[in-house]
């Protein structure tokens, strides 16, 4: 007797790029932009110093919040501080606007 039981897959896997609107948010975060240009373009986010990853943390989180939106089909039920702790090592800060996946 064969199961066909309907399998459920989830891919929690990040985007390769993880989009944040900075010219939209920087109105309010403004006076730390150069800051965040001049010291984590290109570094991993969790290899920035902790006044830096401070900054940019409101950042990431708005963009996971709009990815999450974008995604809520997929993404019900999946909380942005599990998907923080499962991708906050795996991006870089991208001068473009983007929280870049790293290449591995």
């Amino acid at each position: 007797m064969t199961s066909s039981s309907p399998v459920l897959t989830l891919n929690l896997l990040p985007p390769e790029k993880l989009y944040c609107d900075f010219d939209n948010w920087s109105s309010m975060f403004s006076r730390d932009m150069k800051i965040l240009w001049d010291r984590s373009h290109g570094v991993p986010l969790k290899k920035l110093p902790n006044g830096i990853s401070d900054m940019i943390f409101p950042y990431l989180i708005l963009a996971l919040s709009d990815y999450k939106k974008s995604q809520l089909n997929n993404m019900s039920g999946i909380g942005i501080d599990n998907l923080l702790n499962l991708w906050f090592d795996k991006y870089l800060l991208n001068k473009d606007g983007y929280f870049e996946l790293i290449k591995i």
